[in-house]
């Protein structure tokens, strides 16, 4: 079942995409801003060649259509999920790993996300509802920084595969998190309040620490501390569904920033 059928979008003529249809002219004449294309079905095109502020606003008034804070309007809200479902199924089909019901657990999150969304203040509809429904997948499936600050317990588990060379590790190394680990969390910090960082980098870099750390990994050769070792990358890579060499990719780049942040200021040093 996609996320699209778990919404009721996936009929054009029916369900919520077919009550989202008939109300959109209503909405168009309340709402000049959305009046841009004569049928819902015609904007995603319109998104895609608009310019990003002008595609951004007609997102931001159906995220106040569809807000309690709003109109609390629940068809517009199907509007709105209907319009980020190419993120929504990305997602899905790259988080599939995790569980059988991932289409079912990004609906819900996707949902949750739109109803909540901040209109009044928050721009980038788009980029921050994906965003935001992806961190809330991982924190209800116990994967990452979002999953350890809601529980901390059970996100210190990390899915492996039966022959993964981490439960040999694992076995022998029964230790809370190291210093270094613990440090490295503050630098983050530092670099998050600063924007060196955005929250996705700081959840990767943890995830990539705590797994290296539970392994023992120290080194690789590329000056990362063992953040972007195969076996490492590996695990992560499994844990998120994308392949090794983006979760190498990412960790780089953010390091690197964070070296150059490091090299430009001094950051105070950990009670």
């Amino acid at each position: 079942m996609s996320v699209a059928t778990q919404l009721g979008l996936a009929d054009p003529e029916g369900g919520l995409l077919g009550q989202a249809r008939t109300m959109w002219p209503t909405w168009c004449a309340h709402n000049p801003c959305l009046n841009v294309v004569d049928d819902l079905l015609d904007l995603p095109p319109w998104l895609r060649a608009a310019d990003p502020e002008a595609g951004d606003s007609v997102l931001r008034r159906l995220a106040e259509l569809a807000s309690p804070t709003g109109s609390d309007d629940v068809v517009a809200a199907g509007a709105l999920a209907w319009l980020l479902l190419p993120g929504a199924c990305l997602m899905a089909h790259r988080l599939r790993s995790l569980t059988s019901r991932i289409d079912e657990v990004v609906a819900a999150q996707l949902w949750l996300e739109i109803r909540s969304f901040p209109w009044q203040r928050q721009r980038k509809v788009a980029a921050n509802i994906v965003m935001n429904t992806r961190r809330g997948v991982l924190r209800e499936l116990g994967v990452g920084q979002s999953a350890r600050e809601a529980d901390p317990t059970w996100a210190r588990s990390l899915q492996c595969e039966p022959d993964s060379p981490v439960w040999a590790v694992m076995e022998s190394r029964q230790e809370p998190q190291s210093r270094s680990a613990a440090e490295l969390a503050d630098v983050l910090a530092w670099a998050l309040e600063r924007s060196v960082i955005d929250e996705t980098d700081r959840d990767l870099l943890l995830t990539l620490a705590e797994v290296a750390d539970r392994a023992g990994v120290s080194h690789n050769g590329r000056g990362r501390s063992g953040l972007c070792s195969h076996t490492v990358a590996t695990t992560v890579a499994s844990l998120l569904g994308v392949s090794p060499i983006t979760i190498r990719r990412r960790a780089t780049a953010s390091l690197s920033a964070l070296a150059e942040a490091v090299a430009a200021a001094e950051i105070p040093a950990s009670a």
